[in-house]
């Protein structure tokens, strides 16, 4: 039972990151000079989110689930200690979804108005995106005390400093890139696709350049992630494998192979992800008082039971509909390229 659900958190938070974190990508890249292609990007970025950017959470809200229900120990100590993180995160994401909306649907569509939504979205998709780095970086850090008697060690010990902030920089690095991917199967408009191009390599460069700064910042950490990744070959493989793949993808993008840039970005994603999952599973966070393993710390067999029954059947509703959702909504209708 605690494998299959240790499965459904993995493929969720993976899901999240390779969906959800395409479309804060989209509105990082809106923060970013454009002149005249702004409108026309927008129109883009509007249609390749409209359709899924609500529900791309689903993925989001099943980690919550899995973990407060299978998981409750792991739950309460991350819910607590890094309930600051998590308050900033959720925060981000009403702001984003608000603005979007109203950028779409505000009676009054004037360019006052609609700069102001458009900016405060891509803030706050930035801002989202660097505090999913950053609680990312505490869950492993082992500065999380349960036993913390003042607020600064109970409350902010746990996600502060350089090295969590490095990994909200990676991590919008990451979503930037894969929007910039992405988008370049949404439009024939080459003026746009260069653009996206452009940009890709940037954020793809940022990537290299703030993962180096992670690994270096991480050396003073309690928990260093560059000496766990060093003394573990399959996971160090897989980080090599994901750099060494930006030679591939780069080839295809040249030649504008969408779905195989696509593709090879994804891959990139879910080898950088796996060597984390490599390194510290099947812990779900390493506290001051020692890792919280989920085997140790899950609910008993009964709702574990419950709880496998509940997303296999789930599983059934969810992946078919979404598969529907995308087929109805970007399929391409005949004409649509003009609008861009």
């Amino acid at each position: 039972m605690i494998d299959i659900l240790v499965f459904f958190l993995a493929a969720s938070l993976l899901l999240y990151i390779l969906m959800g974190g395409s479309d804060f990508g989209a509105g990082i890249l809106e923060l970013l000079p454009a002149g005249e292609l702004r409108e026309r990007q927008k129109k883009v970025i509007n249609h390749a989110m409209g359709p899924v950017w609500e529900a791309n959470h689903i993925w989001l809200i099943l980690v919550v689930v899995i973990l407060f229900m299978g998981f409750p120990k792991i739950f309460t100590t991350l819910m607590v200690s890094l309930h600051l993180p998590m308050l900033a995160l959720l925060l981000g994401v009403v702001v984003r979804g608000t603005m979007f909306t109203f950028r779409h649907y505000d009676s009054i569509q004037g360019p006052r108005s609609q700069g102001a939504y458009t900016w405060l979205f891509g803030a706050s998709s930035l801002w989202s995106a660097l505090w999913l780095g950053i609680i990312a970086a505490s869950l492993n850090r082992g500065l999380i005390d349960n036993e913390a008697g003042d607020f600064w060690s109970a409350y902010v010990a746990p996600w502060w400093g350089a090295f969590p902030l490095s990994v909200g920089g990676f991590v919008a690095g990451i979503f930037g890139f894969l929007a910039c991917i992405y988008l370049l199967g949404e439009t024939e408009d080459e003026a746009l696709r260069r653009r996206f191009r452009r940009w890709g390599a940037v954020f793809n460069a940022w990537v290299v350049v703030s993962g180096g700064g992670v690994f270096v910042l991480s050396l003073a950490e309690p928990v260093s992630l560059a000496r766990q990744f060093l003394g573990h070959p399959l996971a160090m493989t897989t980080l090599l494998l994901a750099t060494l793949l930006c030679g591939v993808l780069w080839r295809f993008l040249v030649k504008t192979r969408v779905v195989w840039s696509r593709v090879i970005a994804a891959g990139q994603v879910v080898l950088i992800l796996l060597g984390w999952w490599l390194l510290y599973a099947p812990n779900g966070a390493i506290t001051v008082q020692g890792p919280l393993s989920f085997y140790e710390q899950a609910a008993p067999e009964a709702t574990l039971r419950q709880l496998v029954i509940a997303l296999l059947v789930g599983s059934a509703f969810i992946f078919p509909s979404l598969v529907f959702l995308l087929r109805v909504f970007k399929a391409r209708r005949p004409g649509e390229e003009e609008e861009h």
